[in-house]
């Protein structure tokens, strides 16, 4: 979230050219979202992964895993 902004939850996710969500780290179709929680917040960062990254995130506190449907 940056300075100053009213938003209470904030994502991190590409868009592919179909429309389907992809990773945020390459242009895979994303398969899950890890999310983070601050300020008691549940979803307070949403970042959409493929099953290649993302899992250095998952061993933090206060993040988890959620499939994409």
């Amino acid at each position: 979230m940056g300075k100053g902004s009213t938003k209470s939850e904030v994502q991190h996710a590409k868009r592919l050219e179909d429309g389907t969500i992809g990773c945020w780290i390459c242009e895979a179709p994303a398969t899950r979202w890890i999310d983070m929680e601050r300020y008691g917040i549940r979803k307070w960062l949403s970042t959409s992964y493929c099953d290649e990254h993302g899992d250095w995130e998952l061993s933090l506190p206060d993040h988890w895993e959620r499939k994409i449907k």
